[in-house]
Parts: C-alpha cells; structure tokens; sequence
C-alpha cells in the first residue's frame, strides 16, 4: 500500500485567489497563474485551440475589440452572457469547433476572463484552466514545481461557485506536492470534496447558473462543467493563448 507524501516547507505553495476584487492582495511575478472562468471564457479558450484556432487574443474592452474587427480580424465577444451583435463570435465553446476556425486568430473579450488574463501579465506564466483540460493542468503545474495561483475570474467581482469548485479540484490533486497557507485555498479543497460527486446539481443552484441559463445556455454549461475532454495547456505568450 502506498503511503500519501506530506508536502514539507520546501515545496512551491498553491494559492487561490477567488475574485479578481482580490488580486491585489497577490505577488504572482515569478508564480504561475491558472485563469479561471469555467462559465465560459477559459472553456472556450480550451475548446477553441483543440479543434485548431491559432491563437484566441484577449482584449478588455469591446472598445478595443472593435479597433481589431474595423481591421479585418474575426472577433468573439460577449457582455453579461449576451453575444456582442456585431462581431461573428460569442464566447461558446460550440462556436469554434467548426472546419471554419482552423488556423484563425481570434480576438476575444468577456465580462470576466480575458479581465483576468491581463490583470495576470508579469507572471512566470499564465494558463487557461478549465474542467476540460483539468488533468493536463494539474500534470503541468505538477512538473513545473513552481509557487502557482489560481486565479478565479467570478461575475463582475464576486464569487462563483464553479470557478472555486475547479481550483478545489486542482489544490486536492496537488495537495501531496504543494503547500497550503490559506484558507481560502483550504476551503476550495474542501468543498470540491464534498460536492464532486455532484458537481452540476450543485451549480445549478448557483446565481451564475441561474442568471446565464436564462439565456438559454444550458447546452455550454454542461459541457463546461465535462470532465478532461481535450489534453491541452492554452499558454499565454505575450499577446495571445496559443497550444503548448
């Protein structure tokens, strides 16, 4: 029988920072960094460079992603769920998994997500993690053996369930090679153990479930909610998330 490694002070430690209200409390210069936003944007980064985009290229601002469609770029975006009308994609997995998109570079913006992404720049590195590439990401930070924050995205500042019950599923598979100093990294661990087993009928009982399954999205959210389909790292690599 195997007997389980307790980390000790000399291993990397694993954070959680579960709104990006809270960013400011982090030095992650020299950590890695997980993005979180499973409803949808790091969902649909996964899924998009899986069936081949090129590179998906976070902006902030529709503003910004408006300069980049006047130049004849193929743009994606979406504000409170709701499709940007204008540009050709929103920000469904669904919509990139299409002969159409391979070899593109799309620009991307999201209420959430790609927010994050450029919060995180100056990190070692910045990694888009969902529950579809969930087994890949923890294999990576494993073998990177470097201190790592998962950065969860949330709505409009607050706390989601789902972006938390992922960190939760990563600090426990990592919780025998890295340190835990927090609670709040602590309590995600603690709450994916308890709610794994039911993960989706937990989260529809979520105020994000609710507020974006009135759009009709049901389809994108269980999926989002699926289990390592695609063995992928979207890396950032200073202007967009590429496949490592």
């Amino acid at each position: 029988m195997s007997i389980l490694r307790k980390p000790t002070n000399t291993d990397p430690v694993i954070e959680v920072c579960l709104t990006p209200a809270l960013w400011y409390q982090f030095d992650y210069a020299e950590k890695n960094v997980i993005v979180i936003d499973i409803i949808r944007a790091t969902s649909t980064i996964t899924a998009a460079l899986h069936h081949g985009v090129k590179r998906m290229i976070p902006v902030e601002t529709v503003e910004e992603a408006e300069t980049y469609l006047a130049k004849g770029y193929l743009v994606a975006g979406e504000r409170d769920g709701y499709k940007i009308p204008h540009f050709q994609f929103g920000n469904s997995p669904y919509e990139f998994m299409s002969e159409d998109v391979k070899g593109k570079e799309i620009i991307h913006t999201t209420t959430n997500g790609t927010r994050c992404v450029l919060m995180s720049k100056g990190a070692h590195n910045i990694v888009a993690g969902s529950f579809l590439n969930l087994e890949s990401v923890v294999e990576w930070i494993k073998a990177e053996n470097r201190d790592t924050i998962l950065f969860c995205a949330g709505w409009k500042d607050h706390y989601n369930m789902e972006d938390a019950l992922y960190a939760g599923s990563v600090v426990r598979a990592l919780s025998d090679h890295f340190q835990i100093l927090d609670d709040a990294t602590l309590s995600t661990k603690m709450m994916y153990r308890y709610i794994r087993a039911n993960m989706l009928r937990s989260v529809k009982q979520a105020q994000h479930f609710k507020r974006l399954s009135k759009l009709g999205i049901e389809k994108d959210i269980k999926f989002c909610m699926s289990n390592h389909k695609y063995d992928i790292i979207p890396i950032y690599n200073g202007e967009g998330f590429v496949k490592m």
